[in-house]
């Protein structure tokens, strides 16, 4: 008998996406790569491991997983039945509480990647995921325009419509502002309880300690999209790092999980899903800024990156 296939639903709004998943999935394992975002995943059933910047962690029901932006981890479920909650918070989101409750780090990272038996995070998980799942998928925030701007050209409606509208409004904004809310209060539990916010000083789980590749990390980092080929070469790498190509090659992988190359894909890909919930700009100038040379070819490896073609992905709604 083939195996039940995971099922899943994507949900996006202002400074997050969601993702839930129950089932089997028979796609994993899932090859390393990373995102933008801070991650916070809520177990909800089954045991999954994953590798997390090189080390294996196990994860069991009522678990919360906790990773970094840019930090490199994959996942496991052995074939067994899970359900999960993936949360992905974007990280100006993040800065702009840590300046609203006076943190100590403007910019705080996660401290532990494995939260044990943290069954009030998994219940305010499941409570956002609840008040998500009652907003459009794509539009959770409508923004409203003000009806006497001069400037726009509204349809006329009938006084029985307007009656309507006026009658519905006061739920549609306590809806935004209970999702607003169970999005605070997960962001704000999960970094007071794992993250340095209040200690700037305590290592976060994101610190690669070989120098010699954070070099090369952080030069990967500042390149804009556009670079030309000649400026990640291999030799350009392990010189800034000061290894031999080889010894380069080897210590980049067992440090960071992935080899360079991989890495800067990735790095792209998540450059691209910026732009997509940011601006405006065609899907295929976005594939063209960020090195591949058409729309099918990018839109494959979004898809297998983030599960979503890129249409679909912009569907989830601004930043």
């Amino acid at each position: 008998m083939a195996r039940p296939r995971l099922t899943a639903a994507f949900y996006g709004g202002r400074g997050f996406s969601l993702y839930h998943a129950c089932g089997n999935d028979s796609r994993v394992p899932l090859a390393p790569h990373f995102h933008d975002e801070y991650l916070i995943c809520a177990q909800l059933g089954g045991n999954e491991h994953c590798h997390v910047a090189g080390k294996l962690h196990q994860f069991s029901t009522g678990d919360v997983v906790l990773i970094n932006p840019q930090q490199v981890h994959t996942g496991n479920t052995e074939g067994e039945q899970v359900e999960y909650i993936s949360l992905y918070v974007d990280a100006q989101y993040v800065r702009t509480l840590a300046d609203h409750h006076d943190a100590g780090s403007h910019t705080p990272e996660f401290t532990v990647v494995r939260a044990a038996a943290q069954s009030a995070l998994v219940e305010e998980m499941c409570a956002l995921l609840a008040c998500v799942q009652q907003h459009d998928r794509a539009v959770l925030f409508p923004g409203a325009a003000p009806i006497d701007d001069p400037e726009l050209e509204l349809p006329r409606r009938t006084a029985s419509q307007r009656g309507a509208d006026i009658s519905a409004a006061p739920a549609m904004l306590l809806e935004a502002s209970a999702l607003e809310d169970a999005l605070a209060r997960v962001v704000i539990h999960a970094f007071e309880e794992f993250s340095n916010l209040r200690t700037p000083l305590v290592r976060s789980t994101n610190r690669v300690g070989h120098h010699k590749i954070a070099r090369a990390i952080e030069y990967i980092r500042e390149l804009p999209a556009g670079a030309p080929a000649e400026a990640v070469t291999l030799d350009r790498l392990a010189e800034i790092a000061e290894l031999s190509k080889f010894h380069f090659l080897r210590q980049f992988d067992q440090v960071v999980g992935m080899t360079p190359g991989a890495y800067l894909r990735t790095l792209r890909l998540c450059q691209a899903a910026r732009l997509l919930r940011t601006t405006e700009t065609p899907i295929l100038d976005i594939a063209l800024a960020i090195g591949f040379a058409d729309h099918p070819s990018f839109s494959r490896a979004f898809a297998r990156y983030m599960g979503l073609t890129p249409s679909d992905y912009r569907r989830l709604g601004p930043l």
